[in-house]
């Protein structure tokens, strides 16, 4: 899986994307990242610390969607969209980490699952439909998973309150 990862962020150099500077295995055969040092906060908090605006808010998502558009150009899914992956900086610029489950779209079929069969990985409150069901995530699943957090982010609570138990809310 980090090998999938280095070689997955080795092919996004993007300003809103946390770098990858070097990678390898150490001595014993144990796999490494060498990446940029993000010294943010997670998108909401960073947010509700300030107590940011929705035109502050709206700006971020952008930047967040810019990011993610860059990423889908170079054929790479996240899979894994939500505020403890988008940290913000001071200045306000965001970045998007951990491309951990992420995979290519492989469009002739050379790309092995990530992960072993009966395991999927994901966060259930982000996850698209097809993610939950067992489906093969595309595109729209990091869509998706950008509208969760985009309404989590304008409105202050999940798109599913009103389906969880009220201790949950």
């Amino acid at each position: 899986r980090m090998r999938r990862e280095r070689d997955i962020l080795a092919r996004l150099q993007h300003g809103g994307i946390a770098r990858l500077y070097d990678a390898g295995t150490d001595a014993a055969g144990l796999p490494w990242l060498a990446m940029e040092c993000v010294q943010g906060r997670d998108i909401l908090g960073w947010c509700d610390a300030r107590g940011s605006d929705t035109a502050t808010r709206l700006r971020l998502l952008l930047q967040v969607t810019d990011a993610l558009q860059y990423a889908h150009s170079r054929l790479v899914i996240h899979r894994d969209i939500k505020p403890a992956n988008v940290l913000v900086l001071d200045d306000g610029q965001t970045r998007l980490l951990d491309f951990g489950i992420a995979r290519w779209l492989a469009p002739d079929g050379d790309d092995p699952a990530l992960t072993q069969l009966g395991q999927r990985p994901m966060t259930p409150e982000y996850a698209s439909p097809e993610q939950v069901r067992g489906e093969e995530p595309g595109v729209a699943s990091d869509i998706y998973a950008l509208g969760v957090l985009a309404y989590r982010l304008l409105s202050g609570a999940s798109p599913y309150a009103s389906a969880m138990p009220a201790s949950r809310h």
